[in-house]
């Protein structure tokens, strides 16, 4: 067994919200058919027993979308019983999963919710989801909730020319160095992704018709880790650090602000 930080997996890839620049491509409300559990079941049985992951998290886009969220939420903590086991939502569809605040409980599982901007038409609508984990929080002892504020960490993740998200040109080490997903290990296809950028990117570039674009090519390049990896390669993976697909990304922190994020707009 080998253990790694964390490991993240998708219960959806869109989301009702569109904050520009993010990690994992959801203000492109990418398409993609949300996991049932017994498809999870499946993805999990190839890594289960040969990597613990500190953390396991479910997320997306935006993990309350998928109606199946509950026996998620069970399966997570069945396949990796000791990792701490996080859920990570923007909190807009709480009132679609009533069981969620004792199944969090049951699973020993911490509630993180994103706050995701300051804009006024969107905090009128954040605000309530802070109302509804603070009434949990009364009634659930020993429920765990955490409010993360995303927004202030906010950084660019690509330039945009034209329109289109266009990647940098830096130093694969010094972008390494400085990147906010470089513990964030994807389960995405059966294989081990080394973060959401290169998971997620092809369904990028499908929404946005831009797979001719050369200048992502080393993304398209990338090979994930599959389930037939032998030892030596998964243990290879989990240690490499810096890889060429780096240096697509920003070398310094570039603080971004994006636009309120219940509204599309212009990619920026």
């Amino acid at each position: 067994m080998i253990d790694i930080p964390a490991l993240e997996f998708h219960l959806a890839h869109g989301c009702n919200l569109s904050c520009q620049q993010c990690s994992h491509y959801s203000n492109f409300h990418l398409a993609g058919k949300m996991p049932t559990p017994d498809e999870a079941r499946r993805e999990y049985s190839h890594w289960s027993h040969r990597i613990r992951p500190k953390r396991f998290a479910l997320l997306g886009g935006e993990p309350l979308l998928n109606p199946h969220l509950i026996g998620h939420l069970r399966l997570a903590r069945e396949s990796w019983p000791d990792s701490d086991l996080m859920l990570v939502t923007n909190g807009f569809f709480f009132d679609r999963h009533p069981e969620l605040p004792a199944t969090l409980v049951e699973t020993d599982c911490r509630l993180e919710v994103s706050q995701h901007g300051t804009h006024e038409p969107y905090l009128a609508r954040f605000n309530e989801a802070r109302k509804t984990v603070w009434q949990w929080r009364a009634d659930y002892p020993g429920i765990q909730i955490k409010i993360r504020q995303s927004h202030r960490g906010w950084m660019r993740q690509y330039q945009v020319e034209d329109g289109k998200p266009i990647p940098f040109d830096s130093n694969p080490a010094a972008a390494f160095k400085i990147c906010m997903q470089k513990t964030c290990t994807q389960l995405f296809r059966n294989c081990l992704w080394k973060c959401p950028a290169l998971a997620y990117h092809a369904l990028m570039e499908q929404r946005l018709r831009i797979e001719t674009l050369s200048a992502w090519q080393l993304f398209r390049d990338y090979k994930a880790c599959p389930p037939s990896a032998s030892d030596d390669e998964l243990q290879s993976f989990v240690e490499t650090n810096a890889i060429p697909q780096c240096g697509l990304c920003p070398s310094k922190r570039v603080t971004f602000k994006h636009p309120d994020p219940t509204q599309r707009s212009e990619i920026r």
